[in-house]
């Protein structure tokens, strides 16, 4: 979480306000027959490729496609966002502007008023108007989900122009435009309001496996080894004070002695093996009469009888009856499950945290990245073959999501290197040539008078260490610990802001406490900026004791680089470490644990939020690019100004 995407906070974000999920208002959107176009551009985004794998790959003869692709037309780096997150880069790429105008600036944004961790990518609005009847809470408005966003995406202008623009799974999406075809990316939630909670249901202890992010339920076999448990769902909607609603699932050894287990959930009955994966499994949460709100699920024997463990993957929303908007027009999801079948509907459906808390195995995880490439493509190639929108633009996360768990494969030098398999080994070059075969695919597709880009939002670096950044501002004085209390825990539990001049929350951001602006705090506005460059300096002098490495590459001025600051809440320094460090994932949540650098011998081992120079994305073209095209903000003023050419 990831871009650092969904494990990030533990995709734990905004968990109530179901209301705001039931009753966003549906886009409409353009509906019927729509004639051929002659020619298109068409945007093909690999989220996370990196120049120096793919030229290394290329000079293999490992990427055949892309080689030629590059002697055709054009082959860069190309420039990334400041910090080098998802969130920020793609929200660059679609207005073409910097993160101070579109005002997102990490995965995490902090409320001043409570310092508590918040969603940066969009935020529910519930009903303003509730009526009390009968014990249930009855909305009489419509609540909203708002794209924190700011800046009109080039696509949108594209159709206001009188273009027509379909674009799929590109991040931060949600909810959708209302333009010719549109599938939401990183920013959809699961039908919990979370971005990805999934459950495991066990007959052992795992430990402290209940997070924001994963439900661990103990389970308890009779004789026979039959078990009767219930998956919980959202928050009842009328009655949020009773909790959240629930479905039964029974589990059953399919024969005596064996290990395989049989699962009821909803109306489905599925026999499974160790490592095995279901298909898809509707389940419906009933809470008024015939009222019911239906999810989707995939489970996974993680292991079976008689130390069983069931893996139940995060709800998804229904593609076919979804309860918020996921595509324009509002009927295409419903549309596509037609066609290919369910298929995942969750922003960040790469479910990288259960893999990184060891819950499913590196080759159940791969398999399940194998169905959401499956079920991209089908969407992606369906949009191409309708040859109905002057730009397509479709983003494939995957190559991002196994370069962060699998860096480890290639990464001599990381802690798990020597325990990582052979296929996990080979993972990040079998994604790479997974990209080089759809765009080999495209190619093929694409008629005489097309335009194709390639581009990725950032490359690539090792993550070896774990910087404890809040706690290097306690031991420097900046961060204080109530009396009594050495560690500070999630949520900045145990801090003195009567005393805490500095804190840092999300992957590259810090803040000064300043009063006026967060609810406690005390310095001025006179001392701030001088404190910025005292924690700079002192920042660029942070050396790792273990292998005597400079920790930070550069420190950026939040006022300098974000002078407009879009949304009001940018960050006061954005922290750019050296590769091989990365914050640790208790600095992204507020926590100050007792040391400053810890070994990452977590599986998600690669990661680009780092300095930006370190980690450029890649721009790939069938034409000879003008010098205009140096970063990825550059591009959505590349198409405005190209697109009917």
């Amino acid at each position: 979480m990831n871009d650092c995407k969904r494990s990030l906070t533990r995709r734990a974000i905004d968990h109530g306000l179901f209301w705001a999920l039931i009753a966003a208002l549906l886009l409409g959107g353009c509906g019927g027959e729509a004639p051929p176009v002659d020619k298109r551009l068409i945007i093909l985004g690999f989220d996370g490729m990196d120049p120096k794998l793919a030229s290394q790959w290329m000079a293999d003869g490992s990427l055949p496609n892309f080689s030629k692709l590059a002697a055709n037309g054009d082959f860069r780096p190309l420039g990334t966002s400041n910090p080098p997150q998802s969130p920020v880069a793609w929200s660059g790429f679609a207005t073409g502007h910097e993160p101070g105008e579109h005002g997102i600036y990490d995965f995490l944004r902090r409320d001043p008023e409570n310092y508590q961790p918040a969603f940066s990518i969009s935020r529910n609005e519930p009903p303003e108007n509730v009526l009390e009847l009968f014990g249930m809470s009855l909305p009489l408005d419509s609540g909203a989900i708002i794209n924190r966003r700011l800046g009109d995406p080039f696509w949108s202008q594209i159709e206001a122009d009188g273009g027509r623009s379909t674009v799929l799974r590109v991040p931060v999406t949600f909810p959708p435009d209302p333009i010719h075809r549109m599938f939401a990316g990183m920013g959809v939630p699961d039908l919990l309001g979370t971005q990805g909670t999934y459950t495991i249901f066990s007959t052992h202890p795992l430990g402290d496996a209940t997070t924001g992010s994963t439900r661990a339920v103990r389970i308890r076999p009779n004789r026979s080894g039959h078990i009767e448990t219930a998956l919980e769902g959202p928050d009842h909607p009328l009655k949020p004070e009773h909790g959240p609603l629930q479905t039964p699932l029974l589990i059953d050894p399919v024969s005596e002695g064996g290990e395989a287990a049989r699962v009821e959930l909803g109306d489905s009955v599925v026999d499974l093996a160790p490592g095995e994966w279901s298909d898809w499994i509707t389940v419906e949460f009933d809470y008024f009469g015939p009222a019911s709100v239906s999810g989707t699920v995939r489970v996974l024997l993680v292991s079976g009888y008689p130390r069983l463990e069931l893996y139940v993957s995060p709800i998804q929303i229904d593609p076919r009856a979804p309860v918020v908007p996921l595509t324009s027009p509002s009927d295409y999801s419903e549309k596509l499950a037609d066609d290919f079948g369910l298929y995942h509907t969750i922003g960040m459906p790469e479910e990288t945290w259960s893999l990184n808390e060891g819950h499913i195995s590196d080759a159940a995880w791969l398999d399940m990245v194998k169905a959401t490439l499956q079920e991209r493509e089908n969407m992606f190639f369906q949009a191409l073959d309708a040859n109905d929108s002057d730009v397509v633009t479709g983003v494939f996360v995957q190559t991002d999501r196994v370069s962060h768990m699998f860096y480890r494969g290639i990464d001599p030098e990381h802690p798990l290197h020597a325990s990582t398999g052979r296929a996990g080994r080979q993972a990040i070059h079998w994604i790479y040539q997974e990209a080089d075969r759809i765009l080999g695919e495209t190619m093929a597709r694409m008629g005489p008078n097309d335009r194709l880009m390639v581009i990725s939002d950032h490359g690539f670096a090792p993550f070896r260490r774990a910087v404890n950044l809040n706690s290097w501002l306690q031991q420097n004085g900046y961060l204080v610990a109530q009396p009594g209390r050495r560690e500070i825990g999630p949520g900045f539990a145990g801090v003195d802001w009567s005393q805490t001049r500095a804190y840092a929350l999300g992957l590259n951001s810090l803040y000064i406490n300043r009063a006026g602006r967060e609810s406690q705090g005390i310095v001025n506005e006179a001392e701030a900026e001088a404190l910025k460059a005292e924690i700079s300096a002192a920042l660029a002098t942070f050396q790792d004791e273990e292998n005597g490495l400079m920790v930070v590459k550069e420190v950026f001025n939040g006022s300098e680089i974000y002078p407009e600051n879009g949304n009001g809440d940018a960050p006061d320094l954005v922290v750019g470490y050296a590769p091989g460090f990365r914050a640790s994932w208790q600095t992204t949540l507020g926590a100050s644990p007792a040391t400053l650098i810890d070994p990452n011998d977590r599986k998600w081992s690669g990661d680009h939020c780092m300095a930006p120079e370190a980690v450029p994305g890649v721009l790939f073209t069938s034409f000879e690019a003008d010098d205009s095209l140096q970063s990825i903000a550059d591009v959505a003023d590349y198409v405005l100004e190209t697109w009917k050419n």
